[in-house]
């Protein structure tokens, strides 16, 4: 099988073409496994062979299996947490055993495929996506986190709550759409997005992300105030922002974060965010510069019942006006954050 892999002037202009329609609604730190930017979409493979190494870690768990001799990786395409409501977890597959898979070639490397059909152990199918099983009646989708907090752990949760200073919970809606902001992008942002080329452009694959891309990511948020700064983690990639809400603060240090200082308006936050290290304003490609700012508002909904987010962008250099979105995390008292445990690299050498 000869794939190519390398860029060309044809597969640039794909990816503009792409770039311009793709939406931002998909989940995850790259999409599904089928996203065309990142995968051969319509070259499916199928593949039998032995489990010779197992890494169960995030941002997606994979395998590595013998198939007459050549090691290939199976990529999952959910976090690791993400496959527990399933009963799947690292113990369930045990180096020896033998595996059916089918999935489409990783566009980085010829011998790694995401996986969209995996024939497990116990005979289960599990089915990325929605679609058909491949090889048995029914199939298992990949579900979500089981959240079931004990009495005790909500009411802990809401007597800790005190208006933002909460851990929030899952994001309600989906990624803001890319045609939302494309046609504010200068000419030289576009020619720039263009040549993003994701199989090695995309940070995340690294275990890197910055803002503001974590802001709209599908993460929980723990905001924490400690009088003269707030700080916020988010759970994935267990990102840390700092904002300084008094005049006794450090001097602006350019980061991937941010250098970020807030006041009260009301019970609303509202936040000031400059000297921006980070080149992509999202996860597919759309440039940034260092004169980007972002005014951003956190504000606990009348009902209580979520923090909207509010957040303007304003970069000269590559949109010729500024960008408002806005997303919402839902209150779900009991939720925790947990360490995400991020292995940099796509190989099967871990």
């Amino acid at each position: 099988m000869k794939i190519h892999t390398k860029r060309t002037s044809c597969f640039a202009a794909f990816l503009s073409a792409f770039y311009l329609t793709f939406s931002l609604a998909a989940h995850g730190h790259h999409g599904p496994n089928d996203n065309p930017a990142l995968y051969l979409a319509d070259n499916m493979i199928e593949l039998e062979g032995v489990v010779s190494r197992v890494l169960w870690r995030n941002p997606h768990p994979r395998l590595m299996i013998e198939v007459d001799g050549v090691e290939w990786e199976l990529e999952f395409g959910g976090q690791a947490n993400s496959y527990f409501a399933d009963g799947i977890d690292r113990d369930y597959f045990q180096e020896g055993d033998r595996l059916r898979a089918a999935g489409v070639v990783s566009r980085r490397d010829p011998q790694s495929i995401g996986l969209l059909h995996l024939l497990l152990p116990n005979g289960n199918e599990l089915v990325e996506g929605r679609r058909d099983p491949r090889w048995s009646d029914e199939g298992i989708g990949r579900g979500f986190v089981a959240f079931n907090p004990s009495a005790e752990e909500i009411r802990a949760a809401e007597e800790a709550a005190d208006g933002i200073f909460r851990i929030w919970g899952r994001r309600i809606g989906g990624r803001p759409a890319l045609d939302s902001y494309s046609n504010l992008m200068t000419p030289d942002a576009r020619a720039l997005a263009a040549t993003y080329y994701a199989p090695e452009d995309n940070a995340e694959l690294e275990c890197r992300t910055g803002i503001p891309t974590f802001m709209f990511d599908p993460s929980f948020m723990d905001m924490r105030d400690n009088g003269d700064r707030i700080d916020i983690e988010l759970s994935e990639y267990n990102v840390r922002r700092i904002i300084y809400m008094t005049e006794d603060r450090p001097e602006p240090t350019p980061s991937s974060v941010g250098y970020s200082v807030g006041r009260w308006e009301g019970d609303t936050l509202v936040v000031e965010t400059s000297h921006i290290d980070w080149p992509y304003f999202d996860p597919y490609g759309t440039p940034q510069s260092d004169q980007m700012s972002y005014v951003e508002t956190f504000r606990v909904a009348d009902d209580n019942s979520q923090l909207d987010y509010t957040f303007v962008a304003t970069d000269p250099v590559n949109f010729s006006a500024p960008v408002s979105l806005t997303r919402a995390w839902a209150w779900e008292p009991g939720r925790t954050i947990e360490e995400f445990d991020c292995v940099a690299g796509w190989t099967g050498s871990d």
